[in-house]
C-alpha cells in the first residue's frame, strides 16, 4: 500500500487554500504597514476568499462556512476562538499530511537496504524539486535522468535505470521537464516498486521492476564558483576546460547522448565520437549518430559533468582563530562572517559537550 497518492497531496493543499494570521500582533502589523502604504487590505483578502471559496465549500467543515459565505474567515474581525478552531483544523491536516511523508520515507529507508551503496547515497538525499532531463525506453528497461540543480541534493545528474520493468501506471505520460515532488519506494516479493508525484504536468507516475539501478554525476568545482559569481555564460568553453582538475574524470552528458571525455585540450576529445563547434552551432558525432545544439540556447559548460565531489565551500570551513573571530564577525568580509559563525557554532558545540559530559555523571 502506498503512503504518497496524489489525492493525499491535493487533499493537503485544499487545506491549505486560505492561510490566514494567526495572531492578533500579526494583524496589527498588516493593518499598520497596509496603512502606511495605503494598500487597501479588505478589497485585497475579499479578492483572496473570493478566489477558492467554491473549493473551499468542498473541505471545510460545516462549523466553518458562515464565516466562508460572509466573508470574514480571512479577516481581522474573525472571532478569535473561531479563528484559533480554523487553525488547529489545518494544522492537523499538516500533521496528517506529514506523518503521509514520514511513512514514505521510512518505506524508501527499508527497501535501499537491498540496493547497492549508489542507490542508497542517492536516496539519503532529497529528490524534491529535481527534474526529468532524459527518458529512454529499450525493450524492458527505462533510463531516467534527472537533473538535480534545482534541489536538494549534492549530486548534479542522477541516471537511474529500471531493469526488468513489470508494470508502469500514470495518469500523464511522464515527460521531460517535469519536477519531482514526492516520491516513495517500496520492496515487492519480486523487486521493486517506485512512485513519484510530478508537476508541470501535475501526474502520479509508479513503476515496479526487477533490478534498480543507478548512476551519478557532480558538477566540477569551477562550474559551481562560475555560476554563483554569475560568470559562467561569460565564459568560454575552452576557458572553462583550462580550469578543471586534469586528474578526474569527466563525461560529456547532452539531453541525447552520455559519453565518457578522453582527453582535455583547447577543446576535448569524447569517447567513440567527435565535437565541433561552428560559429551558432555545437555538432556532436557519436557512431552513427549526430546531433547539433544551437549555442544561443545550450552551454557545453553545462554538458560537462564528473564523477568527483569538491566542495565549493570548502573555504569556508577553515578556521578562524580564536583571537581574530571578533574582528573577523565585525567585518564586512561576508567570507569572513561565515567562518567566524562557524568557528562560534563550533565552539558552543564543544561547550555542550562538555556540559552534557559533566551533568551527566
Amino acid at each position: 500500500m502506498w503512503n504518497i497518492s496524489k489525492e493525499a497531496k491535493e487533499k493537503f493543499l485544499k487545506y491549505n487554500l486560505l492561510p490566514i494570521h494567526e495572531s492578533d500582533h500579526e494583524w496589527e502589523i498588516v493593518l499598520r504597514e497596509a496603512k502606511e502604504e495605503g494598500e487597501d487590505l479588505n478589497t485585497r483578502l475579499n479578492e483572496e476568499i473570493e478566489e477558492v471559496r467554491e473549493e473551499l465549500l468542498h473541505v471545510l467543515p460545516s462549523r466553518f462556512i458562515p464565516y466562508l459565505k460572509n466573508g470574514t474567515l480571512n479577516q481581522p474581525t474573525l472571532p478569535k476562538a473561531v479563528r484559533e478552531d480554523y487553525l488547529q483544523w489545518m494544522r492537523e491536516a499538516d500533521k496528517e499530511f506529514e506523518q503521509v511523508l514520514s511513512a514514505a520515507h521510512e518505506n524508501t529507508k527499508m527497501a535501499v537496504t537491498y540496493l547497492p551503496a549508489s542507490i542508497q547515497d542517492i536516496f539519503a538525499e532529497s529528490l524534491h524539486d529535481s527534474t526529468i532531463e532524459r527518458i529512454e525506453r529499450e525493450k524492458d528497461t527505462l533510463h531516467l535522468y534527472v537533473n538535480t540543480d534545482g534541489g536538494f541534493s549534492s549530486k548534479s545528474l542522477i541516471h537511474f535505470i529500471f531493469k526488468g520493468v513489470k508494470s508502469e501506471e500514470t495518469d500523464e505520460p511522464i515527460q521531460v521537464g517535469q519536477w519531482f515532488i514526492y516520491d516513495e519506494l517500496q520492496k515487492t516479493d519480486d523487486g521493486f516498486a517506485f512512485r513519484v508525484l510530478f508537476e508541470c504536468p501535475v501526474s502520479q507516475w509508479t513503476i515496479a521492476m526487477q533490478e534498480l539501478d543507478a548512476q551519478y554525476f557532480y558538477r566540477p568545482l569551477e562550474y559551481t564558483i562560475l555560476r554563483d559569481e554569475e560568470k559562467l555564460e561569460d565564459m568560454s568553453i575552452t576557458d572553462y576546460i583550462a580550469k578543471l582538475n586534469s586528474e578526474n574524470r569527466y563525461w560529456f552528458i547532452t539531453p541525447h547522448l552520455e559519453c565518457a571525455i578522453q582527453s582535455l585540450s583547447e577543446t576535448f576529445v569524447i569517447e567513440n565520437g567527435s565535437i565541433e563547434f561552428g560559429q551558432n552551432e555545437m555538432v556532436v558525432t557519436v557512431g552513427n549518430e549526430r546531433y547539433s545544439y544551437d549555442l544561443s540556447e545550450y552551454n557545453p559548460i553545462k554538458f560537462i559533468y564528473t564523477d568527483v565531489y569538491e566542495d565549493p565551500y570548502a573555504h569556508l570551513n577553515k578556521p578562524v582563530s580564536t583571537e581574530e573571530i571578533e574582528v573577523a564577525a565585525l567585518s564586512d568580509d561576508l567570507e569572513l562572517q561565515v567562518r567566524a559563525g562557524t568557528q562560534c557554532m563550533q565552539i558552543l558545540k564543544n561547550w555542550q559537550t562538555l556540559l552534557i559530559a559533566y551533568y551527566g555523571k
